[in-house]
């Protein structure tokens, strides 16, 4: 059985284009964390040349605040990736994957080794 928390976004355009904050919520509506989310569009086709790989959309989700360790950490990024992908993906546009980025991992490091 999956263990992944189910988590809703608020979402909200920043001044700059294509960056978005996002207020993560729990099942139960409690504030769940804060995220920063940029979409990484490749360029269209017919501005790269003939023999450029093909890249796919993904969005990088920049982790700014959340009650996470690393015992929760997997399935934090599982139900945040089902959220914000389902959130983004439209007629035109499929995201694959999501890449996390935590800007101060300071739980990694103040946590002991079991």
């Amino acid at each position: 059985m999956n263990s992944a928390p189910v988590y809703k976004l608020r979402l909200a355009r920043t001044l700059y284009n294509n960056f978005f904050r996002a207020r993560l919520q729990d099942a139960n509506g409690e504030d769940a964390g804060q995220l920063l989310i940029v979409p990484g569009l490749p360029l269209d086709r017919s501005q790269l040349p003939e023999n450029a790989p093909e890249a796919d959309p993904y969005l990088l989700v920049i982790v700014e605040d959340a009650n996470i360790n690393k015992n929760n950490v997997i399935d934090f990024e599982e139900g945040v990736s089902r959220a914000v992908l389902s959130k983004f993906t439209t007629e035109t546009t499929s995201f694959n994957h999501c890449e996390f980025y935590y800007p101060s991992p300071a739980f990694y490091f103040a946590q002991e080794e079991e």
